[in-house]
């Protein structure tokens, strides 16, 4: 736990380069849109008020690349102990790039 913590403050930072490319995540984005309904929404809607959605729209949103987004998601569920396994992880990010961001290569 520790070690992720640590890679992902250096992720963040920009002390670690990576490259996922939206062509290459594979994913349910159903599966992804039910996870992120159960498990998301209600945060959301504490942090930013009415449906929750402003976590995406809002002016000075922190993802604003397919590798921003997946670092975020786990970061999420880091925060919220929500214990996501990797196949979990990789549905919300398929469905948040689908239904939100349309990130592209």
């Amino acid at each position: 736990m520790k070690t992720r913590k640590i890679l992902l403050a250096a992720f963040f930072s920009g002390s670690i380069t990576t490259t996922v490319q939206a062509s290459m995540l594979l994913g349910n984005p159903e599966h992804g849109k039910q996870l992120h309904d159960e498990k998301c929404v209600g945060c959301h809607i504490s942090k930013f008020g009415g449906d929750g959605s402003g976590v995406y729209t809002r002016e000075n949103r922190r993802v604003n690349s397919i590798e921003g987004l997946t670092g975020q998601v786990h970061a999420c569920n880091d925060m919220t102990h929500a214990e996501l396994s990797e196949d979990d992880i990789n549905d919300l990010i398929i469905y948040l790039n689908e239904a939100v961001y349309k990130f592209e290569d």
